[in-house]
């Protein structure tokens, strides 16, 4: 369904809503290339609301030129009634709109009045990217006063430890360019520093280090593909990207995010930084930075667009330089284990405590800043806690020497698919209990690794087993995918509990005494996840299990034994079986 229209200039506009749901609107137009960009209207009742421009790039096959626009609209529904007729306008003619038509007439009455909206336009509000109505961030001090420390402050770190300057960039930059000031309807504060490497996963890794620095620092950081988003840890909420860009071999601008605009960038159009207005604060800037802009936003970058999106107006990205899903990871647990500390252990490990008679050595794989090393160690036990974040063992080995708990608590990095080094530590933990049983003890770790990690982890541990070694695991179900999470920023992998318990006995030799899954087993906060749990032992039958188990657990167990040796299906169940 398309409109054909002709519009003053008497040229042929085409067009049409693709979109249009309670958060967004999104279409196209088409036309003669000199008719862009094409000024896009929301109107409620005819009357123009909301506005942006149809110049972002678009794959829509069609003989004239075609160009895209997104408007948010997420908090406009308080404002309206019912019948309110909603048409959006390309050069003020309407297009139609999928599944409505003409017009999308509201269906409920908002609790507000139209009139507040405009006297919070006349107060200086926006309505930014995203659909938010929100306080220009021209026409607020406040949070530009926020943005321009924590801006200050990371820039002072970067340039500590790297030597380079953090400069405004991508929309910050526009607005300084364009008006001086920061653009209103946008929502973040953008930054970024020029890389001396010449390739994209030697910038990578770098920016990840630099992640690490600013961890050291205090920052809450969190690593995306392309950009690290630094947080203030005294206020959360307050955050910058910090972007990563460099110049290649060929002396072109590399740029992960990536680019809008088609000009090029080389090394011959920098000329270093300088200091310049933005609102009432001066900060670091590109010397002559239109071309610069030109090449991040196109030929149209002066012409404001609030519901410009880069999902539809990048045309290229360097994908070199992207971070990896192995460095996004190491970098949120970085950032977690320096923010986080918990001072008793887990409910897993009070489980363990008091129904199992366990090795006098644990070996906490995965055991991040230590919460269930800490609290084996001071019930007695020999620990070894390993974890492949830096940070989190660092930590660990801090409050280890705060609480002088050395003699029997140690801490190492170690990636367990280095399976050279894993095995290492398993021999210096059997050799440190003159070779009696340990404790392989794995809480929230396998659902934070890979299926070929986990694969390559079990395998080390059946070939290093030996007689009346354990094994104890948690993690989470694929019955946990869609529950609440309260740290849900960073990989999960989800399997099936009873099918690895079923793996652990069939393939890697070990008896199991004890497994249930469900919820209740650890609820945090507003979460409450669906686990699996397992206990098991090697070098045992399953008649012989019972005998190694306290009198608390024996009943339990029994009942297990009883699930062993039946054919039913225990997926059917969401506790522990035949319980």
């Amino acid at each position: 369904m398309t409109n054909t229209t002709s519009t003053p200039n008497m040229t042929t506009l085409v067009g049409i809503v693709k979109t249009f749901s309670d958060k967004v609107v999104r279409g196209w137009v088409a036309g003669d290339a000199e008719t862009f960009p094409i000024l896009i209207e929301l109107c409620v009742n005819g009357e123009p609301l909301l506005s942006t421009w149809a110049d972002s790039s678009s794959k829509v096959n069609s003989w004239d030129e075609t160009k895209s626009f997104t408007i948010g609209i997420r908090d406009i529904w308080p404002f309206l009634k019912r019948g309110d007729k909603i048409s959006i306008h390309a050069d003020g003619l309407p297009l139609p709109i999928v599944k409505y038509g003409q017009y999308y007439s509201v269906e409920t009455d908002g609790p507000k009045q139209l009139e507040i909206l405009y006297d919070h336009f006349n107060q200086g509000y926006v309505f930014d990217r995203t659909g938010r109505l929100r306080l220009a961030k021209d026409k607020d001090p406040y949070w530009q006063d926020q943005m321009i420390s924590l801006y200050q402050q990371v820039n002072e770190t970067l340039k500590a430890t790297t030597g380079y300057d953090a400069f405004i960039f991508y929309g910050t930059l526009l607005g300084q360019v364009r008006q001086r000031d920061f653009i209103g309807h946008d929502d973040d504060f953008d930054a970024a520093y020029l890389s001396a490497a010449t390739d994209g996963p030697t910038a990578a890794n770098e920016v990840r280090d630099i992640g690490y620095s600013l961890i050291d620092a205090g920052f809450q950081v969190y690593g995306r593909h392309s950009t690290l988003h630094v947080h203030d840890p005294a206020n959360p909420s307050n955050k910058i990207d910090l972007f990563h860009i460099y110049f290649n071999g060929s002396g072109e601008l590399a740029l992960p995010f990536g680019r809008a605009g088609t000009t090029e960038y080389t090394t011959s159009d920098w000329h270093g930084l300088e200091y310049a207005p933005l609102g009432t604060h001066n900060v670091l800037t590109p010397v002559n930075p239109a071309p610069l802009v030109q090449h991040l936003y196109g030929d149209n970058w002066n012409i404001p667009q609030a519901g410009f999106s880069w999902k539809q107006a990048r045309v290229s990205r360097d994908r070199t330089g992207l971070l990896t899903q192995e460095h996004k990871e190491s970098l949120y647990w970085a950032s977690f284990y320096a923010h986080h500390q918990f001072d008793s252990g887990s409910s897993f490990y009070q489980h363990l405590e008091d129904k199992h008679n366990l090795p006098e050595c644990v070996l906490d794989i995965g055991c991040g800043d230590g919460r269930d090393s800490f609290a084996f160690a001071k019930s007695g036990y020999q620990v070894i806690g390993i974890d492949r974040s830096p940070t989190g063992v660092e930590q660990a080995i801090k409050r280890s020497r705060r609480e002088n708990l050395g003699s029997n608590l140690t801490f190492t990095t170690c990636d367990i698919v280095e399976t050279t080094q894993f095995e290492d530590i398993i021999r210096t933990a059997r050799a440190g209990t003159h070779e009696k049983p340990i404790l392989f003890y794995m809480r929230f770790f396998l659902h934070s690794i890979t299926e070929e990690a986990q694969e390559a982890l079990l395998t080390t541990i059946a070939n290093a087993a030996q007689n009346g070694d354990y094994f104890a695991a948690e993690f989470r179900t694929d019955r946990d995918r869609v529950r609440n999470k309260t740290f849900g920023d960073h990989y999960r992998r989800y399997q099936n509990g009873w099918s690895f318990g079923r793996k652990l006995t069939n393939r890697f030799g070990f008896t199991i005494l004890e497994e249930v899954a469900g919820t209740g087993l650890s609820v945090y906060k507003n979460e409450d996840p669906h686990l699996y749990r397992v206990v098991a032992r090697k070098g045992l039958t399953p008649r012989t299990a019972l005998h190694v188990l306290s009198t608390k657990a024996r009943l339990r167990a029994s009942l297990i034994l009883g699930r062993l040796s039946s054919i039913s299906d225990p997926r059917k169940n969401n506790s522990t079986p035949g319980a």
